[in-house]
């Protein structure tokens, strides 16, 4: 019996083979292409994206390594190889019109210029052709101080790209693509150090560290659903500038700390709207930047706003948004009130599970986050204090911690690592993780001990 990996694989030797011997109005290319669309859309109803990667003499779809043998296989292997082309992914939303343009490209032997830059000329989103393993990943690690820096860079540009636009005058995108490149070095490199960076909970300058920590983590977050090179910066680029519009809000509604008035939220709702039309004028933008700025307020059910919009599929960059937007906000000190814990938030967002969320992409982002992230300052059951400097790969409620306050509140000469996992000679766990706390509460900066 073939399985649905064989036959999308299958499927897609069938198109690339009909768009190689006839012409691009011939009804078999047609046929080809819209049968691989049909395998491929139920698929992407409960993954994200579906991933084929040709390694050497092996297929593999996904996590799933295609047998051994098949001559249409083989011939398969050998057409890629040809093309140079290591790794085709496929995104949710995916047209029948998007899996033509990819068979065009491929049938194409003679561009000079690669297949994924095609695609992209041609609004091609939802197709990334791309090479299995990034270069940069082969890097060694930044280093929490160099990332710091980094970090604190972007968010001083961020600030300058608000301010413009808030002047009046388009943000510039070279200052937005020097923020993603920065970013995109952390996301390969040193996840660890900018998912702790992200973590501390400013609120004398919300505004720009929120559009860093959003680009970041949605950044993080499609790298963990193996997107990169020029769609991972394309994601970062939507991310940073998806509250761009909140330029035009008034600050007295921005920052109220009570409940909007009906007539003070239709305003701060415009903000979506605003943002499409800034991003859609300013040339160099990315198309997806000015998608993720008008959708980001839509939920599943496309509920929220901007209201009466008539059927659509959320772009899977806006999906992402949306989790990390309303995480980050949620554990963000603001001048009405503190930032939650980790654990809370994620209780918070998973009641929404569905309705709010997209499931599976909720599920990843609690996965790549851990309940307690790197860098968050927790109390134990013995009541020490220290900062998670690392989590456990298959229990999120036993991080590392490095104790700083012993059980009295005292200052500890000399930091102490602990295991949470760990156990006594009787099997018994020595040390748990009550809860998050505020650093600046406790007086310990959670860099200082990373």
């Amino acid at each position: 019996m073939i399985t649905p990996q064989e036959d999308i694989v299958r499927r897609l030797g069938a198109a690339v083979r009909a768009s190689e011997l006839y012409a691009p109005t011939h009804p078999l290319v047609d046929r080809s292409a819209s049968a691989l669309h049909g395998i491929l859309a139920p698929v992407l109803v409960d993954s994200p994206t579906v991933i084929v990667a040709f390694l050497e003499d092996d297929v593999v779809l996904n996590d799933f390594r295609l047998p051994r043998g098949s001559g249409s296989l083989a011939g398969l292997l050998r057409d890629m190889r040809d093309r140079k082309v290591e790794k085709i992914t496929f995104a949710r939303g995916v047209e029948v019109s998007d899996v033509r343009a990819l068979m065009d490209e491929l049938a194409d032997r003679t561009s000079r210029t690669g297949v994924n830059d095609r695609l992209t000329s041609r609004g091609i989103r939802r197709i990334q052709v791309s090479k299995v393993v990034p270069e940069e990943e082969n890097d060694e690690e930044v280093g929490l101080a160099a990332a710091k820096q980094m970090y604190t860079k972007a968010v001083s540009t961020a600030e300058t790209i608000w301010t413009a636009a808030k002047a009046g005058e388009q943000p510039d995108p070279a200052d937005a693509r020097g923020i993603i490149d920065s970013l995109s070095k952390l996301v390969y490199q040193d996840r660890t150090s900018l998912l702790a960076l992200t973590a501390l909970k400013r609120h004398d300058n919300y505004t720009f560290t929120h559009m860093v920590n959003v680009a970041a983590l949605s950044m993080a977050m499609a790298r963990s659903l193996d997107l990169e090179g020029p769609m991972l910066r394309e994601f970062g680029f939507a991310a940073l500038m998806h509250d761009i519009g909140k330029v035009h809000t008034p600050l007295e509604i921005l920052n109220k700390p009570d409940k909007l008035t009906t007539e003070e939220f239709t305003i701060m709702k415009l903000h979506v709207v605003n943002g499409a039309h800034l991003l859609r004028r300013t040339p160099e933008t990315p198309a997806l930047a000015p998608v993720v700025a008008f959708e980001h307020h839509l939920k599943q059910d496309l509920s929220g706003y901007p209201e009466n919009i008539g059927a659509r599929t959320l772009n899977l960059c806006t999906m992402v948004v949306s989790i990390v937007d309303v995480f980050d906000a949620l554990r963000s000190n603001r001048a009405y009130r503190a930032g939650l814990a980790t654990d809370r938030i994620k209780h918070i967002m998973g009641q929404q599970d569905g309705t709010a969320f997209h499931p599976s992409l909720l599920r990843r982002f609690v996965n790549l986050m851990g309940l307690f992230p790197v860098g968050t300052v927790v109390r134990l059951s013995t009541e020490e204090v220290g900062v998670v400097t690392q989590t456990h790969p298959e229990d999120p409620f036993r991080p590392q911690v490095k104790l700083v306050l012993d059980e009295k509140g005292a200052l500890l000469e000399t930091p102490l690592l602990t295991n949470t996992w760990d156990r006594d000679a009787r099997g018994n766990f020595t040390r748990a993780v009550v809860e998050a706390v505020d650093g600046t509460l406790v007086g310990i900066d959670p860099l200082a001990y990373l």
